[in-house]
């Protein structure tokens, strides 16, 4: 079979519905505003998309709240006010009774998958894309480890293409970065946190540590740029002697780039001069030839810049990577492409770690 046989989502779910509810005569209003709130309307906007109205539940209105230049108004104005609207969904979770509720008067409902936007790009995952690339999607689909890593890439490129959170969830694997039937952890390791956020995933690799009985690792880098962040992450490993953090980015050189701190999802290294300027510096740089064991990388985008600038230690250590792929559409050709150009011998798995949207996909790399 082709791997282009197991692509079967043709249209975008959220460009197939808005088209409809631009020339259907009813306003559109914009459900949240939070960061997937922000994504879609930032993706709207960009695309000329009109938007009428963005609206949040009264207990969460304060007033003459703006946001991305809409006064927020109040979800109950229009809902009872019978009036048929098109909603779109922006939010997390949403409750049966919620849809309920809105589709007593709605025109258009619209519940999607936000990533299909995608994190520091103006380009998404289409069937047309598959079909440019399908010699390299083919190649990687063949390259993957286990049949779990090979369902797991199918789904995340139909759900990326559909724009609807239907495939995702029957790959979904809770154990983030440190997945027992893939990952060995030993005594002595060395920790590279990229994107240390506040320290939630040191808790987690030592968590995990824990669980296998190991000894406390040797030592743990912490990078996080974002100074709120930061200090969070300072906070909370401030007991650990062996945690060595840095309010700092990793890329492929050391130097000073803008960055946007968004909300929460989409924070990005970004070309805006008028955003705040942060400073980067490489792996190779920090380490200086110590050995390194694990090399976790979740960075909005940046993660093939910060590979090259750790170059050497993949080189020399051969450290187990857990790379987020899922930022931008090339970036499932173009990390394991990278890093298979350093070292040969690794062996690719995914895994997906979000339970509903087509975020958190992980690329894993192992070398014996």
């Amino acid at each position: 079979m082709r791997f282009l046989d197991l692509i079967v989502e043709q249209q975008n779910h959220f460009l197939t519905t808005t088209a409809r509810m631009q020339t259907n005569g009813h306003p559109i209003v914009l459900i949240g505003a939070g960061c997937l709130a922000q994504m879609t309307c930032s993706f709207m906007q960009r695309e000329a998309l009109r938007i009428d109205h963005i609206a949040v539940n009264q207990q969460y209105l304060t007033a003459g709240a703006t946001f991305n230049e809409f006064e927020l108004e109040a979800l109950e104005h229009f809902i009872q006010s019978g009036q048929p609207c098109n909603y779109i969904i922006a939010l997390q979770f949403v409750s049966d009774e919620f849809i309920a509720q809105l589709s007593s008067h709605a025109a258009e409902i619209l519940l999607y998958d936000p990533s299909f936007i995608g994190v520091n790009t103006d380009s998404f995952i289409t069937r047309e894309y598959c079909q440019q690339h399908e010699s390299e999607f083919d190649a990687l689909y063949q390259q993957l480890a286990d049949d779990k890593s090979r369902q797991t890439l199918v789904a995340f490129l139909n759900q990326r293409i559909c724009a609807e959170p239907k495939y995702y969830q029957t790959v979904f694997d809770p154990d983030h970065y440190f997945p027992t039937d893939i990952i060995s952890l030993g005594s002595d390791e060395v920790f590279v946190d990229c994107g240390a956020y506040n320290g939630d995933s040191i808790a987690a690799f030592l968590a995990a540590i824990e669980k296998r009985s190991l000894p406390q690792p040797h030592k743990i880098y912490g990078f996080e740029p974002d100074s709120g962040n930061f200090a969070k992450l300072s906070a909370a490993t401030a007991s650990l002697g062996y945690c060595h953090c840095y309010n700092k980015g990793v890329w492929s050189s050391t130097t000073t780039l803008h960055f946007d701190s968004g909300r929460a999802l989409s924070s990005k290294i970004s070309d805006d001069e008028s955003m705040a300027s942060i400073d980067l510096i490489t792996i190779d740089e920090v380490t200086a030839g110590e050995k390194v064991t694990f090399i976790k990388m979740d960075i909005e985008g940046a993660e093939l810049e910060a590979l090259k600038g750790a170059s050497s230690s993949i080189q020399s250590h051969r450290p187990v990577l857990a790379i987020s792929a899922y930022h931008k559409p090339e970036d499932l050709l173009t990390l394991p492409h990278y890093i298979q150009s350093l070292v040969p011998e690794y062996r690719f798995y995914l895994r997906a770690h979000h339970s509903l949207h087509a975020f958190e996909l992980v690329l894993y790399a192992i070398a014996d």
